[in-house]
């Protein structure tokens, strides 16, 4: 069967080549999740518990879907997740995703986990980055990252803090894709986002939120952005889907920093419900992974695309002009 072009293609057609042309252990690796899958599942299942209201006597025809965030104007909230292991996919597959955020449109979070350096990151792409440390990684190395981010004009840097212990695949924890160490974890600190706000002059983000507590203790400490994430799956089994703990956090902080949510987003109309509910833009982990897998920069951007003309699509059918619109009010909760 003669293949479509791949400005044809929906998501799971790019997820279907993907996972025929990705090796099999990058695709279980892209793919995998800590112990029974439980937290990976109930991220895809709790958007499902959200439907939306539909009004078709309006006159939007062409939503804007622009957002603004740390002084950068994006023309989507569709933002690419900070994964370390797209080198698994191929020895390119960085430089294909940052090439591709910039053709997107979006922001891209680039993961100190990951094999380029600050400097490579940046000259991969157009798009506005944020860096994101592994704290494990030591001080004087994330130091100077972080510095040098900024020099380089990157418009945020963070921490990914909820791997207090390290991420698992199945029952094993895998090697590290940066260098083959074994993984370690790292406790989490409100003194170490102190630290993080000492050592830079631009905003910092918080990764790995689940909670009011801790979405509290971070902002006390200084983050200026936090990020709702159970890491995919990949680190509590039986843990809360990220958009269950999303209202809690917004409740908390919403009014004082901005929040983004990781993990589950599979279409624009995911995305949507988590901007309903208080995000000011998402993550999109996996499905950038598919994209890079089946067709390198181009299926990056048509991913990017693809969420981007869904959200369009829900924003008609409920009758919101523009992203910054969205409300609770467009949602209905199933039971």
């Amino acid at each position: 069967m003669q293949e479509k072009p791949l400005n044809q293609m929906g998501l799971r057609e790019i997820r279907e080549i993907a996972r025929l042309r990705m090796a099999p252990p990058a695709w279980e690796h892209v793919m995998g999740a800590a112990e029974s899958r439980a937290t990976f599942r109930r991220n895809q299942k709790a958007f499902g518990r959200f439907l939306f209201r539909q009004r078709i006597f309006h006159d939007v025809t062409d939503p804007d879907t622009s957002v603004e965030l740390f002084g950068r104007q994006l023309r989507t909230p569709a933002f690419v997740a900070p994964i370390g292991s797209f080198s698994l996919i191929g020895d390119r597959a960085d430089s294909q995703v940052a090439e591709g955020a910039g053709r997107a449109g979006t922001m891209l979070f680039a993961s100190h986990a990951a094999k380029p350096s600050v400097r490579e990151w940046a000259e991969a792409t157009t798009a506005p980055i944020v860096f994101m440390a592994y704290l494990n990684r030591g001080k004087e190395d994330t130091s100077r990252c972080v510095r040098l981010a900024e020099s380089l004009g990157y418009a945020a840097v963070g921490a990914t803090m909820d791997t207090v212990q390290p991420v698992k695949i199945g029952d094993e924890v895998p090697l590290s894709t940066k260098d083959g160490r074994p993984r370690k974890g790292h406790p989490a600190s409100p003194k170490d986002i102190e630290w993080l706000k000492r050592e830079t002059s631009l905003p910092v983000v918080i990764k790995g939120i689940m909670g009011a507590d801790d979405a509290r203790i971070a902002v006390n400490a200084g983050a200026d952005a936090l990020i709702v994430s159970n890491h995919g799956g990949r680190i509590l089994d039986f843990n809360r889907a990220a958009i269950e703990a999303l209202p809690e956090v917004i409740a908390a902080v919403g009014s004082e920093v901005a929040v983004l949510l990781d993990s589950g987003i599979r279409s624009g109309g995911d995305i949507v419900k988590a901007l309903a509910l208080g995000a000011k833009a998402v993550l999109v982990g996996r499905p950038i992974a598919w994209g890079v897998g089946a067709a390198g920069v181009q299926g990056v951007e048509r991913v990017i695309d693809i969420l981007t003309e869904q959200i369009k699509r829900v924003l008609i059918l409920t009758g919101i002009g523009a992203v910054k619109q969205i409300t609770e009010s467009i949602l209905i909760r199933d039971g």
